[in-house]
């Protein structure tokens, strides 16, 4: 039986949430650095537990977003909350240099 791999979840990673538009997400990492990603259709979103939409997000907020193990820039699932721990502003310490 063969199976979709675009669908084997992949790594994970936290960064801040900036925008969504279409199926485009924009974050940012803890080094300042800009990524866009590809929402798959199937995306589970959940905030604090409970199921969520992605456009329940806020740009701000920190995000662990699951990619699939094969393109790294599809995304299959979304968490945000409070236990997923801050990360700093890198904008804020970039311009204090």
């Amino acid at each position: 039986m063969k199976t979709d791999t675009t669908k084997v979840a992949g790594d994970s990673c936290d960064e801040k949430f900036v925008k969504l538009s279409g199926d485009k997400l924009t974050s940012i990492n803890g080094e300042g650095q800009e990524h866009s990603y590809t929402v798959t259709q199937e995306v589970k979103v959940t905030c604090d537990g409970k199921e969520a939409k992605m456009t329940d997000l806020k740009s701000g907020d920190t995000i662990r977003m699951t990619t699939s193990k094969d393109d790294k820039t599809k995304i299959l699932a979304v968490d945000c909350g409070k236990h997923i721990p801050s990360l700093s502003h890198p904008e804020a310490s970039a311009t204090a240099k």
